[in-house]
């Protein structure tokens, strides 16, 4: 006789690891204990600025330096926890507000406006998030990246991905960006200087910047310019004596 195959050949058995009940109560009290620290340094900072030690930020938390440090290592550790915090809430309200605008200035007005509202709201946690070491792959570095990509992707929506090279468009959302954050934050160190524009207004200038000043052309590279765009003797003469209209002193 031939020997009988079984009908069932095996049977599986699920393993699952058991939960750990306690390690997971405590994951989550660390967690919670992280977030309150974190929201009660942001409000000593806010209310005592950007230079504040970890000393004060402790005593402000009615609490001790150890204590942040087992949650944060040490004050570039809470700088980069703030930074995400404040960089991933801004980011958020700039992508809803650039994808409500219709036309391309709408979008770089609306990105210009909330980065302004954002800092000039939050002015002390700006500038002590900014003030972290500059480390490769910082929270700062990585917002600023996003945001040069929100720019790209805004740009190809508004004008298609046919207007210049992906690598040439990456350089004009670079500059945009950087050209922003700098009249931004120069604006926010200067704001109480008179005549200094309001944010409202400093949100227009720096829009108009950005969308006549420094939007992408449609060649690569702009022209060399010819004789006739240079300026005329007259001219020269005009803006104070050249090199050569300068008299030589007699021997």
């Amino acid at each position: 006789m031939k020997p009988r195959v079984a009908d069932t050949l095996g049977i599986v058995k699920q393993v699952t690891t058991p939960v750990d009940g306690r390690n997971s109560r405590w994951q989550r009290h660390r967690a919670k204990r992280r977030t309150e620290l974190l929201t009660a340094a942001r409000d000593a900072v806010a209310a005592h600025g950007a230079a504040i030690s970890m000393e004060e930020i402790a005593t402000a938390c009615g609490t001790s330096k150890s204590v942040f440090y087992r949650y944060f290592t040490d004050k570039a550790g809470v700088q980069a926890a703030m930074g995400e915090y404040f960089v991933t809430r801004m980011r958020r309200r700039m992508v809803a507000a650039a994808s409500e605008a219709d036309t391309f200035a709408a979008m770089i007005h609306a990105l210009v406006s909330e980065y302004l509202r954002s800092v000039a709201g939050s002015a002390e946690v700006y500038r002590f998030v900014v003030t972290a070491p500059d480390e490769q792959g910082s929270t700062i570095e990585r917002f600023v990246n996003s945001v040069r990509d929100l720019l790209m992707e805004q740009h190809v929506r508004h004008h298609g991905e046919q207007v210049m090279a992906a690598s040439l468009l990456q350089c004009w959302a670079a500059s945009t960006v950087g050209m922003v954050r700098g009249a931004g934050e120069a604006w926010l160190a200067r704001g109480d200087v008179p005549g200094m524009p309001d944010r409202h207004t400093m949100s227009r200038i720096i829009t108009t910047w950005a969308v006549e000043g420094l939007r992408p052309a449609a060649g690569a590279v702009p022209p060399e310019p010819s004789g006739a765009d240079l300026p005329s003797s007259a001219t020269r003469h005009q803006d104070g004596p050249s090199v050569h209209d300068t008299p030589q002193e007699s021997a």
